[in-house]
């Protein structure tokens, strides 16, 4: 009896150790798709330095909600990615924004689809996910929660210029995953969708299970045409692969292998576990991905590049 103690404590000591090393973890990706050559070492750019941003709060004592939600208002605020600022406008010329934000050990989210007006729709989902009854606000009646959102103070409104984008279809959404040294995770989804989309059209980004999932086992974020993504929920099915026993790194492959034999299109992915064991694949030509793990000198940025 006192030897299966003893043996259970060392497998312990052993299982902490290496959270250790590998908590805490941020992954960050700048979205999956047909990147021109001259864009990839932006988009590295700019998932490097929000990865940063987002360790940073964790490092200062912020949970794994901000650690995310800080994260990814970084890339809705640089303008070089599909996201907030830099989101591509409708058929309209109009910009309609999507996002989530997911807390894993709650099992719990907030959603925001197709809202014009609003620079950071992540913070608003964060709103709608602690401050609402609710968990979805789509259209003009989700910037009615925002104004509310900025009225009672939870954050401020954001205001900057909208840089002319790309004509090109690709949808390359923004996201992250956070994990802190305690296991607790968090994710997030956020884009402004297909150049040229039709006014009120809504991809995978916002959907629970499709554009991002987290709980307290493990998440996953991801990026590509939402019309295809939603057909396999491909977030999900990432997680469930990792809850079954494949590491993220395979999880991550197998997913995008279903992906592919089942829709024929184009996706990425990253994921993560509660003790940091990360993945992602793609099956574009390029994803931007980032990952800080155990200290901010422990960064690997990764072109995903197809080869």
């Amino acid at each position: 009896m006192i030897k299966e103690i003893l043996l259970s404590l060392s497998r312990n000591a052993k299982i902490t150790q290496v959270s250790r090393i590998l908590l805490p973890i941020i992954i960050v990706h700048g979205g999956a798709g047909d990147w021109k050559d001259e864009r990839i070492p932006i988009g590295m750019e700019y998932v490097s330095k929000a990865a940063k941003v987002g360790f940073t709060t964790l490092m200062n004592g912020g949970s794994v909600l901000d650690a995310a939600e800080d994260c990814t208002l970084f890339m809705e605020n640089c303008g070089e990615l599909n996201a907030g600022k830099g989101a591509r406008p409708n058929e309209d010329g109009i910009l309609e924004l999507d996002a989530m934000i997911i807390d894993g050990n709650n099992l719990d989210f907030g959603s925001v689809a197709a809202v014009s007006g609003v620079q950071n729709p992540i913070s608003l989902a964060r709103y709608i996910m602690e401050k609402t009854d609710y968990k979805f606000f789509a259209g003009p009646n989700a910037k009615r929660i925002y104004d509310e959102m900025i009225a009672k103070g939870y954050r401020r409104a954001e205001h900057g210029s909208i840089r002319e984008q790309s004509n090109s279809r690709t949808a390359d959404t923004v996201g992250c995953i956070v994990v802190d040294s305690l296991g607790r995770i968090a994710a997030t989804s956020s884009t402004g969708g297909i150049s040229k989309k039709k006014p009120g059209r809504i991809g995978d980004s916002p959907i629970m299970g499709s554009g991002a999932y987290a709980n307290s086992q493990c998440a996953a974020s991801a990026t590509g045409y939402g019309e295809h993504i939603m057909r396999v929920v491909l977030s999900r099915m990432v997680t469930l692969y990792i809850e079954e026993g494949i590491n993220p790194m395979s999880a991550a492959r197998k997913g995008i292998d279903m992906f592919e034999k089942k829709t024929g299109s184009e996706a990425g992915i990253i994921a993560v576990d509660a003790v940091g064991n990360f993945g992602y694949a793609t099956n574009a030509k390029a994803m931007p991905v980032a990952i800080i793990q155990g200290e901010m000198k422990n960064i690997t940025i990764i072109d995903c590049l197809e080869k």
